[in-house]
């Protein structure tokens, strides 16, 4: 089901972002005279040009998973250094099997990390709430931000073009 909006639509896009649960995840953002719509699968979100305070666009590196990965590799590499001391079955467990598992969790987590980090804007509008749009790109989250920065100031409405003797509204791109 679509929202249906009054006014002519001047920008419109598609962010794509995996969370957490490692699913990808769609959004669509259009962009009106008026008000900002935010789409995704699970929730919409609208909000008044007028609105907004602020935008802000930071990069969310999720350097938990880096950090813990680094870590589990540095202390499975020191526990793999006593592998010629092998000598009963528990030493096994503890200086080959225990760090071959831990050495696989780190990779595991240093991937996550290279997976999931991404982008996010941060629209801060009237009583301090604030909308996030996540996105792996930093081209489509800047377009959007320089988007609604002409709506803003309202120098979409006086893009006008005269073509063949009539004039058109000219939207961002």
């Amino acid at each position: 089901m679509e929202i249906v909006v009054p006014e002519k639509v001047l920008f419109e896009t598609n962010v794509y972002t995996v969370e957490n649960d490692l699913k990808a995840k769609k959004g669509r953002v259009r962009i009106t005279e008026e008000r900002i719509l935010f789409e995704s699968s699970e929730e919409v979100k609208i909000t008044h040009v007028s609105a907004i305070k602020n935008l802000k666009i930071q990069k969310d590196n999720k350097v938990g998973y880096l950090l813990s990965g680094m870590i589990l590799l540095a202390a499975s590499s020191l526990l793999l250094s006593f592998v010629p001391r092998i000598d009963s079955f528990l030493s096994a467990m503890i200086f080959f099997v225990l760090p071959v598992a831990m050495l696989g969790i780190s990779f595991l987590l240093i991937y996550w990390w290279k997976l999931t980090r991404s982008y996010f804007l941060a629209i801060t509008v009237d009583y301090g709430r604030e909308f996030r749009i996540r996105s792996k790109s930093f081209e489509d989250l800047l377009e959007i931000a320089n988007a609604v920065e002409l709506v803003r100031i309202g120098a979409v409405k006086k893009l006008t073009q005269k073509k063949n003797g009539e004039a058109k509204t000219l939207s961002y791109l």
